[in-house]
C-alpha cells in the first residue's frame, strides 16, 4: 500500500442497506436496471452494489457515512432528512422503527445532488492528488464502469469476448456520447426497417380474422417407434394456468390431443378444464418427461436414446398445435387452419429458395456448433448456428439482416457517421433480441401467458416443445424486440448522472495482458471475475456472436475476425475443452479445467498488480459456494502479491432465481 491511509471498504460499509438495494433491484423483471434489457449479457452485477464497490476503493476510511450514503443514492437529493442505512436497511426489511415510505425509488435511480458530486471530487483529489481512473478488466455487462461514468470517474472496460464489448458500447459509450437524443431516430428507422420487413414475410402469418396472431406453439415430434406415426414430445399441455398450481382448476386452458388411428396423425381441441359442456375434466397426459417420451398412438414409453437418435438422423420433426392472439377478450388459443399449415410449407419452400444466395452472402450462420459444458441441445441434432431456427424462423432472421444491411447506408448517410452506427447498433441489439425470443429453444410458459427466451436458464436446454413470435406486426415480434431494446437505451441514458461525464474507454482483449495500458496507471480495478464453472461465457454468446457478425463485423471487423467466440483463454472451469477428445475421465478433465482457471485468474491479478499504483486498490465481487473456488480466488490474489485487507458479504442474489438455484453460486457477493 505505500503507506496509503486505508480506504472506505477496508474500514466499514453499509452492508446490509447495499443488501437491500440489490434485492430491490433483482425483486422483479420489472425492477431490473435499464441496462439488463439493452442486450442480454449473463450473471450482470446489481448497479448498487457496483457503485458501493467503486466508490468505497477510491474514498478515504473517514469520509462521512451520510456523504458515502448519499453518493448510493440511498436518500435521492433531498437533505432534510437522513436516515442511518443500519435503520434504513432494518426498516425496508419491516423491522424496527417504521420510516415513512422506507422504499422510495431504488438507490440506483435516485439523483445525486451537485453539493455531493462536489464533495466526492474534492475528497478524490484530495485523497489521490492524481486523476484518478478504474479499470474493469472483466468489464462483461458493464455494471461497474457504468456506476464509475456516472459518478465522473475515468474508467475504462476491458472484455475478452467481443459480444460483451458492443453490449459495453451501448451501455458505457453511446448513453454518455449521444444521451437519448437518437432514440426518436432510432424508432423512425426501426419502423422503416419493420415496414420492410413486413412487406416480404407477413403472408406467412395470416391473421385470425381481425386480429393478427401474437405466439405459435409447436411440438417436437419423431416416429413413433411401433407405427411410425409421428408422435408428440409434450411435457405439459397447459396453454394457462396458475404459477405454482399443480392441480388444474377453472382457471386453466389445455391443448388436448386427439388421435386418429386410421391416418396416423393427430392434432390438438383448445379446452377448457372443468366438467360442462365442451370442458375437459383430465389434464392429458405428458407425452415427455426426464428425457423419455410416450407414444400418443400406442401408449408405450419410448427411450430417451431413440429420441436422440431420430433426432441426429434427422427425423425429429414437429407440428403446430395451438396459436395465442390477442384480441379485444385478451389472450385467446386458436387450433391452427389449412391456411396456416399452408403459411408453414410456403415460408419452407421460399427458405430452401433463399438458402444458397444467404449462405453464399453471408446472411444467415453456416458456423457449426461446438458441444461444450452448458449445451443440452447438441445430442439432438442441432449442431449448426442456423439449426437452432425453424425454417419460418430463420427466414425471419435472414430476412431482417439482409434488410438491415441495405438500410444501413441510408441510415448513415441521413445521421452521419457516428450516430448512424450508434443507431444502426441499437436495431441490431432488437434482432438480437427477437432470435432469443424466437428461435427452437424458446418455450411456452402457461402461467405467465408469454413465451421463455431461448436463455431464461444459462445453457443451451433441449426444448421438446417451442413457440415462435408472429414476428412482422406491430407491438409483437421484432417491433416489440426493438422497442423493448429502445425503451431500455433511453431509461439507461437518463439515469441521474454527474452533469461532467464522458464515456469509457472500452478495449477488446484477455485480463492477462493489457498492453494498452501504462504500468501503475490505475487507481483502481475493480472486477466481477467469472465464478469458476457458473457461466460459460463464450459458450453462450456464440448464440449472438454469429449474428452480431454478419450485422455489425464491418464496423468492427477486428472484434468479428474469428470463426466463433474465442474460448481457449477465457477464465472460466470447462470440463468439456480438457477433455483431449475422451482421453481424461470427468474427474481428470475438472481437475485440469480448475487448474487453468487458477493460472488465468492468477495471470489476471498480476497484470492488475502491474497497472495498479504502489498504493492502488484492487477490490473483487465474487460469489461461489464451493470452497476450491474460493481457495483458488484467495491463492491466486496471494500469489500476484496482493495483500487481503477486507472481505464483505453482500446479499446480491435471489435465492428465487432459477440459475442460482441450479448452479453453484451463492446468495451473497
Amino acid at each position: 500500500m505505500s503507506g496509503r491511509p486505508r480506504v472506505l471498504i477496508e474500514d466499514w460499509l453499509p452492508a446490509a442497506a447495499i443488501g437491500v438495494e440489490c434485492m430491490r433491484e433483482r425483486g422483479s423483471a420489472s425492477a431490473l436496471a435499464p441496462h439488463t434489457f439493452l442486450h442480454v449479457w449473463w450473471a450482470r452485477r446489481p448497479l448498487t452494489a457496483s457503485r458501493a464497490a467503486v466508490l468505497g476503493s477510491l474514498l478515504p476510511s473517514d469520509f462521512p457515512r451520510e456523504d458515502f450514503e448519499k453518493l448510493l443514492g440511498f436518500y435521492g437529493s433531498s437533505d432534510e432528512i437522513v436516515f442511518g442505512s443500519k435503520q434504513l436497511a432494518f426498516a425496508k426489511a419491516g423491522l424496527g422503527p417504521r420510516i415513512e415510505n422506507p422504499y422510495g425509488e431504488r438507490a440506483f435511480k435516485n439523483p445525486v445532488s451537485d453539493t455531493y458530486y462536489k464533495i466526492l471530487e474534492k475528497s478524490l483529489k484530495e485523497f489521490w492528488e492524481d486523476d484518478v481512473i478504474v479499470i474493469d478488466p472483466m468489464a462483461g455487462g458493464g455494471s461497474i464502469p457504468l456506476e464509475a461514468a456516472r459518478m465522473g470517474i475515468n474508467s475504462i472496460a476491458n472484455e475478452y469476448n467481443p459480444v460483451a464489448c458492443c453490449v459495453l458500447e451501448g451501455t458505457v459509450d453511446f448513453p454518455f456520447r449521444f444521451g437519448s437524443e437518437i432514440v426518436p431516430k432510432a424508432k423512425v428507422w426501426g419502423e422503416v426497417l419493420r415496414k420492410a420487413f413486413y412487406q416480404k414475410v407477413h403472408k406467412y402469418y395470416p391473421q385470425k380474422g381481425l386480429f393478427p396472431p401474437r405466439t405459435y406453439i409447436f411440438a417436437r415430434t419423431i416416429p413413433c417407434p411401433d407405427t411410425g406415426h409421428p408422435t408428440p414430445l409434450v411435457p405439459d399441455w397447459h396453454l394457462l394456468k396458475k404459477s405454482g398450481h399443480n392441480k388444474c382448476d377453472h382457471n386453466c386452458l389445455l391443448a388436448v390431443p386427439i388421435v386418429d388411428q386410421n391416418n396416423g396423425i393427430w392434432n390438438a381441441n383448445i379446452s377448457q378444464f372443468g366438467k360442462g359442456a365442451n370442458q375437459t375434466s383430465r389434464t392429458p397426459q405428458k407425452t415427455y418427461e426426464n428425457g423419455k417420451g410416450i407414444s400418443l398412438f400406442t401408449g408405450q414409453q419410448i427411450p430417451a436414446d431413440y429420441i436422440k437418435a431420430m433426432a441426429q438422423s434427422g427425423k425429429m420433426g414437429s407440428q403446430l398445435y395451438a396459436i395465442a392472439v390477442k384480441t379485444q377478450k385478451g389472450l385467446e388459443f386458436f387450433q391452427p387452419e389449412q391456411g396456416d399449415i399452408k403459411a408453414l410449407e410456403a415460408a419452407e419452400k421460399e427458405l430452401e429458395q433463399k438458402k444458397p444466395e444467404w449462405e453464399a452472402k453471408n446472411v444467415i450462420p453456416t458456423e457449426k456448433r461446438v458441444k461444450g459444458d452448458c449445451d443440452r441441445s447438441y445430442a439432438y441434432g442441432l449442431k449448426t448456428w442456423a439449426g437452432l431456427f425453424s425454417p419460418r424462423q430463420l427466414l425471419a432472421m435472414g430476412t431482417l439482416v439482409e434488410e438491415l444491411n441495405e438500410l444501413r447506408p441510408k441510415i448513415i448517410a441521413e445521421e452521419g457517421k457516428e450516430k448512424g452506427e450508434a443507431i444502426v447498433q441499437l436495431i441490431t441489439f432488437g434482432v438480437d433480441k427477437f432470435a432469443n425470443w424466437n428461435a427452437l429453444l424458446t418455450s411456452w410458459n402457461a402461467p405467465n401467458k408469454t413465451a421463455r427466451s431461448v436463455f431464461d436458464r444459462h445453457d443451451y436446454s433441449f426444448k421438446s416443445t417451442f413457440c415462435e413470435m408472429a414476428s412482422c406486426y406491430q407491438n409483437s415480434g421484432f417491433d416489440w424486440a426493438l422497442n423493448n431494446v429502445i425503451d431500455a437505451f433511453k431509461k439507461l441514458s437518463e439515469l441521474p448522472s454527474k452533469p461532467s461525464t464522458k464515456p469509457a474507454q472500452i478495449s477488446l482483449g484477455s485480463a492477462t495482458h493489457l498492453p494498452h495500458i501504462p504500468d501503475q496507471s490505475i487507481t483502481a480495478v475493480v472486477v466481477d471475475p467469472p465464478y469458476a464453472d457458473n457461466v460459460q461465457y463464450s459458450e453462450l454468446a456464440d448464440f449472438f456472436y454469429v449474428w452480431l457478425k454478419r450485422t455489425q463485423g464491418h464496423r468492427r471487423p477486428e472484434w468479428f475476425s474469428t470463426y466463433l467466440c474465442d474460448h481457449d483463454e477465457e477464465a472460466v472451469v470447462n470440463i468439456s475443452r480438457h477433455r483431449e477428445n475422451g482421453e481424461k475421465t470427468a474427474k481428470e478433465a475438472r481437475e485440469d479445467a480448475y487448474v487453468f482457471y487458477n493460472k488465468l485468474m492468477a495471470e489476471t491479478f498480476a497484470e492488475s498488480k502491474r497497472i495498479l499504483r504502489d498504493d492502488g486498490v484492487l477490490t473483487v465481487m465474487f460469489t461461489h459456494k464451493k470452497q476450491e473456488a474460493w481457495e483458488g480466488l484467495f491463492q491466486s490474489l496471494i500469489d500476484a502479491g496482493f495483500t487481503i485487507t477486507a472481505t464483505w458479504p453482500i446479499k446480491t442474489e435471489s435465492e428465487h432465481s432459477l440459475h442460482q438455484a441450479k448452479k453453484n453460486a451463492a446468495q451473497s457477493t
